[in-house]
């Protein structure tokens, strides 16, 4: 990556100096410790902003255009805030220019500016490349116009660009934790009422490890469309034997799921079991971090890998691999896929002293197993979006 004194070298070299107010801003990617598909059955997740993060420097213009490049691709896009249109070639506009949308429509009156801004976010990896470019974007512009978007606010306006403008239905957690991230922190969040609680994650001893399968996630879409669809068959029947209100699996026991459950299909009754015990998982998992409990922690997290293998069946044998390989491994207290599955990560917790031979042994042994050549990011809980000095 980049230090950000050759960063402002290349956007001087690139555009001329407005003499107006500049900025450099980043903003991170995230990984999710525990909490798999219980986002859209109003439970609960518990993320943390990781080490990597997309970097933006920007100026105002004294105008209504917007010129915008990406070293990463090495394109220039250039639009007028008057005229925000989706960009079928360069993609990776439509997330600044929804951000600029959702703004505007907030009625704030901005400016516009030439921006740069480069990553190390790894793309397709399901560590929110997006997201953080999404909430850049609006720290950025809320920065240099002097706007007053509160934090909790600016996550919601970039999670609404990628639904309206950018067509991507996603929850509320990326933006969240981006946004409101804390370093030394996870994030609790409420997926029901998108009420947060910063979480201490005091690791001194240990530290995420994440692994990158480089399996591409091709079966998501409609692996997950027929999730939802389960799990809403699943809440109208207890919806209609319970009685207490059930607006969604999140308001269902362990104990009515076993006393009633007995009626569902065997599948729906196993995918319901996934997103009521992941919700009890996050739970305790956010219990045994406030007792510095990380041995607690790491079983909840495997426990949660072999429910979403098992129950879920959102795995693959890729990730299966990666967390079999790691609790092999010295100094593992835990391991499990993260996000929404059929390839991407596996989040591990590894004790700093083992991790040189984490990394070589699981990295040889999967490579020889599958012929991928996967990538490894050792990271902490980072800070969430900020202004670079």
């Amino acid at each position: 990556m980049r230090g950000l004194k050759e960063l402002w070298q290349i956007f001087e070299e690139r555009f001329p100096d407005t003499g107006l107010r500049k900025g450099a801003f980043a903003a991170p990617g995230r990984v999710n410790l525990i909490g798999e598909h219980t986002d859209y059955n109003d439970g609960f997740v518990l993320p943390m902003a990781i080490d990597k993060n997309i970097t933006m420097l920007a100026q105002l213009r004294d105008d209504q255009e917007v010129r915008a490049y990406s070293l990463d691709y090495g394109r220039e896009v250039i639009f007028s805030l008057l005229d925000l249109e989706f960009e079928k070639e360069d993609f990776w506009a439509n997330y600044i220019k929804g951000v600029i949308d959702e703004i505007k429509k907030m009625d704030y009156y901005i400016q516009g500016m030439n921006l740069i801004f480069t990553g190390d976010i790894p793309i397709g990896s399901g560590l929110s490349s997006s997201a953080a470019l999404e909430v850049v974007t609006a720290y950025t512009i809320a920065s240099l116009n002097d706007l007053d978007i509160q934090p909790v606010e600016m996550a919601l306006l970039c999670q609404r660009a990628e639904n309206n403008f950018v067509g991507v239905n996603c929850g509320i957690m990326d933006q969240y934790i981006s946004r409101l991230g804390k370093e030394g922190n996870a994030l609790l969040i409420d997926c029901r009422s998108n009420e947060y609680e910063l979480v201490p994650f005091a690791i001194e001893d240990y530290q995420v490890v994440i692994c990158n399968s480089r399996v591409e996630r091709g079966l998501v879409d409609s692996e997950y469309n027929q999730r939802r669809e389960e799990c809403e068959k699943a809440s109208r029947y207890f919806a209609e034997r319970l009685d207490h209100r059930v607006l969604a699996l999140r308001d269902v026991t362990v104990e009515e799921l076993e006393k009633e459950g007995g009626g569902l299909e065997e599948i729906t009754y196993r995918r319901a079991r996934h997103v009521i015990t992941e919700n009890n998982r996050v739970l305790m998992a956010v219990s045994a971090l406030r007792k510095n409990d990380l041995e607690t922690f790491g079983k909840l997290m495997t426990e949660s890998h072999y429910s979403l293998r098992d129950d879920y069946e959102v795995s693959c044998p890729e990730l299966d691999l990666l967390v079999e390989l790691a609790l092999k491994q010295k100094g593992v207290l835990g391991a499990r896929m993260t996000g929404a599955g059929f390839g991407g990560c596996t989040v591990n917790l590894v004790h700093k002293d083992y991790i040189d031979d984490f990394i070589a042994n699981v990295k040889k042994a999967y490579d020889q197993e599958t012929g991928k050549d996967m990538e490894i990011y050792v990271t902490w809980p980072a800070a969430g979006a900020r202004e670079l000095a």
